[in-house]
């Protein structure tokens, strides 16, 4: 099976599996290290990942993949949280996320440059729209970025107690 349908397959019934208990896959990638396979997957949900929900699904996905002989040859799986400064893939990605500020590198120039960095302003189903300091609100379509990522902020908690009402 090639890498992109191993993705593909591995993605369908990972979905299906994490969902059974409230888990979303937020990102997996397959890479090559040694003549192996890295199965490397970043899960999620509402509440956060835990250092024992990692463990507990690297047992169970590891059980399954064993059972289900899903992966040819021999392999690594990798499970971890998607960290704070996060990957963003997917629209749902994005839109979880506006508000935010991010880094947007493209696989081509837009209006003279391939990186943008800003505020997550809007979040469509096709594009979504930055407020970059230097290049004020530019719209961009999923399909032209390369890689995109949230910036860590870390003042936000603190912003975010304040803005609560006391009482």
């Amino acid at each position: 099976m090639e890498r992109g349908q191993l993705r593909e397959e591995l993605t369908r019934r990972l979905q299906a599996l994490l969902g059974e208990e409230l888990f979303d896959l937020w990102d997996l990638d397959l890479a090559s290290q040694s003549g192996r396979t890295v199965v490397r997957i970043a899960l999620d949900r509402p509440t956060g990942v835990t250092i024992a929900d990692c463990a507990y699904w690297n047992k169970k996905i590891g059980r399954y993949l064993e059972a289900e002989n899903v992966v040819p040859g021999s392999y690594v799986l990798e499970v971890g949280s998607p960290g704070i400064e996060r990957t963003l893939s997917k629209p749902e990605h994005f839109a979880r996320f506006v508000g935010r500020s991010v880094v947007i590198k493209l696989h081509d120039l837009h209006e003279g440059r391939r990186t943008f960095r800003g505020e997550l302003r809007q979040a469509g189903e096709d594009s979504i729209l930055l407020e970059d300091p230097e290049a004020g609100v530019v719209s961009l379509r999923y399909a032209w970025i390369k890689h995109s990522h949230v910036v860590a902020d870390p003042w936000e908690g603190l912003r975010a107690k304040e803005r609560r009402p006391k009482g």
